[in-house]
């Protein structure tokens, strides 16, 4: 058997590398830890390893096609915060710069944001529970619920000014783990 370590880096072909370049690293926190034109392009990291991201220069973005819902292939790349309070200040840094978040849904044991790079490509940010597997061992069913959006103009929704995981969530929580295990079909 394979004894993976954990996702090494995200390779994505882009239209323009410079753009994507800034919003990675100005928008979302990427470094740069090393630019090779002549190599494939932007080694950009979250600071946890060499590279994280690798963004390349598509030859003929003009031709290329573009990301779609629905098609095979990756649907999004999430990225993990390490507390509900840095979600918050991830939904109110995407919307300052001009990023449209497209959907924010509470799954039980994690809340995400849902959006797009300059290219298309879907990505998430999102917080986890503490203990998330134990929590749920046998899986978080199928309770996801959207979460209402604001805009930059506006006030940050309720739910994410409130203490999460809360109470509620946690009665969520253990009402799920009474329930017995959906059969394998």
């Amino acid at each position: 058997m394979i004894k993976l370590a954990g996702i090494g880096h995200v390779l994505l072909r882009v239209a323009d590398e410079e753009a994507s370049k800034r919003f990675y690293r100005d928008v979302l926190g990427f470094r740069v830890a090393e630019q090779d034109p002549e190599h494939g392009g932007v080694f950009m990291t979250l600071g946890d390893g060499f590279h994280t991201l690798d963004i390349t220069q598509h030859p003929a973005p003009g031709e290329a096609v573009r990301p779609e819902r629905g098609q095979l292939g990756l649907v999004h790349i999430a990225f993990k915060v390490a507390s509900y309070t840095a979600l918050r200040d991830a939904y109110a840094h995407l919307l300052a710069n001009s990023v449209e978040i497209q959907r924010a849904v509470d799954h039980v044991c994690q809340r995400s944001l849902y959006f797009t790079d300059p290219d298309g490509n879907g990505l998430e940010i999102y917080y986890e529970m503490p203990d998330a597997l134990r929590l749920f061992p046998n899986g978080r069913g199928d309770e996801d619920e959207r979460l209402p959006l604001s805009h930059p103009a506006e006030p940050l929704p309720a739910w994410l000014l409130e203490d999460w995981p809360s109470p509620a969530a946690f009665a969520k929580v253990e009402r799920l783990r009474r329930q017995p295990p959906a059969a394998a079909e």
